[in-house]
This record gives structure tokens, sequence and C-alpha cells, in this order.
């Protein structure tokens, strides 16, 4: 009996200790709880309400080269993941460059005067973190771009500024927000007015060295989805792009864009193949139609340009304009080529 109570006494002695133990081995191996960034949920409730007609899984380092953007849209170039947009009278241009100063990619512009690209010169206000991957729409005033940073919710996302005339330089950039942003990499969006279409390039859900191309119709005003009537974890579906077709409402206005899609994806296969089968006529002829743009913007800026600047251009100008006369030249002895040989097969 007396062995007894000791034992319950030895228990009653080393349960807490083994209690407190316990508590903390379980606190030291405890994993962390992981805390949602605040703005994630202020995202959310103001999430676009836009119609995605479509999507394909391409590569990562040339996904521009899959986006049939029309003519007036401008143009689209890729070199080692880093983008490049020059308008569509390409004689405008942003560059993504790498910078081995701070490790970053940043957003330079240049124009196409006297015949020659001026000295690119860095964006400013867009470019203290890193960016990629430009889109000026054709009011030649908003720009879209993608950037990681503080701004961001994840790796980079999707941004748009506007361009200040009275204070010649671009807006502070806003982040244009959930469904074009995320915890994930969102590289690139761009608005075609011409075939009012847009496409949004992200790798959420997708492989290492893949992204997802997004085909959507554009708004012309912003509209939300009315947060109170979903649940938060459809909000968040809408806001991840789980499923396209929960973004369909009207499916003729999903089958019109539809249509304008193809089309435009069957003009850039077009388009592609006659450049690749271009005579030297019409080489020659594209590049007396730039060469013409490029003299026409030159002599226009000799009017506004400082004495300094008039002493060079005007060497370029007249430069420019005897290459003109040159190439005009060969242009009209291939004509004459072509129209002998035309006369011969039809006699």
């Amino acid at each position: 009996m007396k062995r007894y109570a000791i034992i319950l006494l030895a228990l009653c002695l080393l349960c807490p200790l083994g209690a407190d133990a316990q508590r903390k081995k379980a606190k030291k191996n405890a994993t962390p709880a992981v805390v949602e960034d605040p703005r994630i949920q202020q995202m959310l409730v103001s999430t676009q309400k836009v119609v995605f007609i479509d999507s394909m899984v391409v590569g990562k380092n040339d996904f521009m080269r899959y986006i049939p953007l029309s003519r007036d849209a401008g143009f689209l170039e890729q070199t080692d993941s880093m983008g490049q947009f020059t308008n569509e009278l390409k004689d405008h241009r942003f560059t993504t460059v790498f910078d081995v100063n701070d490790s970053a990619c940043h957003i330079v512009q240049s124009d196409y005067i006297g015949n020659r690209w001026t000295t690119p010169q860095r964006v400013e206000g867009i470019s203290n973190a890193s960016a990629n991957n430009p889109f000026l729409m054709p009011d030649g005033t908003t720009l879209y771009f993608a950037q990681k940073g503080e701004n961001s919710i994840g790796g980079y996302d999707i941004f748009v500024t506007r361009y200040d005339g009275d204070m010649g330089s671009f807006l502070r950039a806003e982040n244009l927000g959930m469904p074009f942003s995320s915890t994930a990499n969102d590289y690139f969006y761009a608005i075609d007015e011409a075939n009012n279409l847009g496409y949004f390039v992200t790798d959420r859900r997708q492989p290492a060295g893949k992204v997802c191309i997004y085909v959507f119709i554009p708004n012309t005003t912003r509209k939300i989805y009315a947060s109170e009537n979903y649940s938060e974890e459809k909000m968040r579906s809408l806001a991840r792009i789980d499923r396209i077709a929960d973004s369909w409402g009207d499916k003729a206005l999903r089958n019109e864009a539809l249509d304008r899609f193809y089309a435009a994806r069957k003009h850039q296969t077009q388009a592609t193949a006659a450049n690749a089968q271009a005579s030297p006529l019409q080489v020659m002829r594209h590049q007396a139609e730039t060469l013409e743009n490029a003299l026409q913007l030159a002599r226009n800026y000799y009017a506004r340009a400082s004495k300094a600047e008039r002493q060079n251009l005007r060497h370029e100008i007249l430069s420019s304009e005897k290459e003109l006369e040159a190439l005009q030249l060969e242009i009209r002895k291939e004509e004459k080529k072509q129209n002998a040989i035309l006369y011969k097969d039809n006699n």
C-alpha cells in the first residue's frame, strides 16, 4: 500500500513536467502561419469582370510571336525573355534592357529620327523596380507593362500608367488589379482595338518555362463583380481565372470574338509567309516607305530643334535624302525590269 502511494505521488509530480515538455516541443515544431498580403483581399472585392474567350499554353521565352496583333496596334518582339514594343508608325520604341549594376530589367524608350534610333532613355517613374514587356496604346499615352517590387502582390504584376504632356513624363503607375495581377508572375497585357481583343500572359498554374496566353474581350468601361453575390471561394476562383467558361455570359458575344481571334491569327500566318517570300522590289519599297516616314519626322523636328541639334540633323537629313534618291532609282530600275518580263510573258 505504501509502495502504491509512492508511485501515485511520483506520477503526479512527473505528469505536469511531461505536459509542459510536450507543449514546449510542440511549440518548437509548429509551422509558422502564413499571413496573406492584406492587399489581396482589397483587390479581390474589386475583381474586374472580363470575358475570357480562349487560352493557350506556350513557351515563356517566345510567347509574343503567338499574339496576332493588328498592324494598327504595333509590333512585338522578344529576346531572352525581354520584350520590345514598336508603335504602328515605327518611329517610337519601348525596349526592356538588363542592368548589370542592379541585376534588374528596366524599360527604355527611343525615337527614329534622321534614319536612326536615338540613344535609349530610361522611362522615368516606372523603372525603379524590375520592369518588362511594355505595350503602348495607339493613343500614345497609355502604357501597360509588367513589374515586380513593393507594389506587386507576387512576382510580376500588370501595371498601367499614362503620359502627362504638361509634365513631359509618365504618371505614377497603378497596379491593374485582379484578375490580371496575382501572386504568380503576370508578364504581359495588351489591347488590340482594331480587332476588339485583349491578350494577357501569366505563368500561374504552369510548369517551369511555360506561360498561358488568355484572350479576352476588353471592356469599354471598368466592370467589377458584385462580390456580395458570390462566396469568397468563388471570388478567388474568378480572380485566379480557374475556368474561362465561368466568365462566359452571352455565348454569342464570345463566339463573335472567337471569329475575330481566328481571323487575326490567320492574317498573322499569311503575313509571316508573305514576308518570308517578299521579292527584292517589295523589300526596297518597304525600305523607301520607312525612310520617307523617318525623313518627315526629322524635318518636323528640325523646325523646333536647338542650334546644336540642327547641325546634326542637317547632316542626317541630307544623307537620308541621298539614300532615298538612290533607293528610288533602284526601285524604278527594278519596276522596269519586272514590266519587261511581264510584257514578254504576255506576248
